[in-house]
């Protein structure tokens, strides 16, 4: 259980890149370029900039840097964050110390938690983390007198690597150029794809079986599977102005939109299920368990979705291929729902 909440974990925190990126393009009070808090200095609250944060002397608040380094060497009072860039704590963080695809050195003291997507955490011999360390996609050097008050996680992957390697990219180009006015917007578009990729995979957590149910359905009978998935979606519209005329019909608007939701995630789940055991099949790999099989193309359908809202131009045709295939995936997994009773019956 443990590695599967690792995984949900790290697919919470792939939707933290391009979260960030809508915040750190839209906040007035994040600063364009390198950015140097001098020894002897101190600035009063957060410090944001769009490439690389040095803190030599004292920051109160948090210290975040979009597609730069950043450099610890004296007090961060707050958080302590990353994006798209390596991260070196020589001094002391006050709370958290998170990065998003890259590497973090440690030297000094992180007096919270330390979390890493897609990057390798060095601790040397003086180092101190007062809080839990958690590492998704890298793994942990850790020098014989570094201390480490928490528990450890490292959810060691490829996946998870590669993603963070190209978050780590694509947020650096994306910094750099200024011609990709649109980032923003399809920033949270990937964020709300991501979100739309994890719910599956919690839903499976629990189910196993009835999502198992529904891909073995949607397989053997694919066509009458999207048929009924059309028609379904087709009667949504109707079907909620019958109620809605009604008027007894308008308290049970919620629960059928209610159980509508859980179908679409179900039958989204059973699709990323067929699809890893796609994959698995087309490359000779030995298929996954149900959950870790769901979890792994959440996996892969986030960093496309990342992708998607980092990168210009071509991601906006990733961005797009990904909306026609969940689209196409939950229509067949809807159908497939209907089918099998949300997989409590064989067809």
């Amino acid at each position: 259980m443990n590695s599967r909440l690792l995984l949900a974990a790290a697919l919470l925190a792939a939707t933290a890149p391009a979260r960030a990126l809508s915040l750190g393009s839209e906040d007035p009070n994040v600063r364009k370029g390198d950015y140097t808090v001098e020894k002897g200095k101190t600035l009063e609250g957060d410090l944001a900039a769009k490439g690389a944060v040095t803190v030599k002397g004292i920051v109160t608040g948090d210290c975040i840097a979009y597609g730069g380094p950043l450099v610890i060497e004296g007090e961060c009072r707050g958080e302590a964050k990353s994006f798209g860039g390596p991260a070196q704590v020589a001094g002391k963080v006050g709370g958290d110390l998170s990065s998003y695809g890259g590497p973090v050195d440690v030297s000094g003291t992180a007096g919270g938690d330390v979390s890493l997507f897609g990057g390798d955490l060095t601790l040397r011999s003086s180092a101190t983390v007062e809080g839990d360390v958690s590492i998704y996609g890298g793994k942990l050097n850790q020098d014989s007198g570094s201390r480490i008050r928490g528990e450890i996680h490292n959810f060691s992957s490829a996946l998870a690597g590669s993603v963070g390697r190209g978050i780590s990219e694509a947020v650096t180009r994306s910094e750099r150029s200024r011609r990709y006015e649109g980032a923003p917007k399809e920033a949270l578009i990937s964020g709300f794809l991501i979100g739309l990729c994890l719910l599956p995979f919690l839903l499976t957590m629990f189910f196993p079986v009835q999502v198992e149910a529904v891909a073995a359905a949607a397989s053997a009978d694919f066509w009458r599977a999207i048929g009924t998935g059309l028609l379904i979606e087709m009667a949504i519209a109707p079907a909620t102005l019958a109620l809605v005329i009604s008027v007894i019909g308008i308290p049970f608007i919620p629960v059928a939109y209610g159980a509508l939701a859980a179908a679409f995630i179900t039958g989204l789940g059973a699709f990323f299920l067929l699809m890893t055991r796609r994959v698995c099949l087309n490359h000779g790999k030995p298929v996954p368990a149900t959950i870790n099989a769901v979890g792994y193309a959440g996996a892969a359908t986030a960093g496309i979705s990342i992708a998607g809202g980092l990168i210009p131009v071509v991601g906006g045709v990733l961005g797009l291929a990904l909306f026609l295939t969940l689209c196409c995936g939950m229509t067949l997994g809807l159908g497939a729902v209907w089918l099998t009773r949300f997989g409590t019956r064989p067809v």
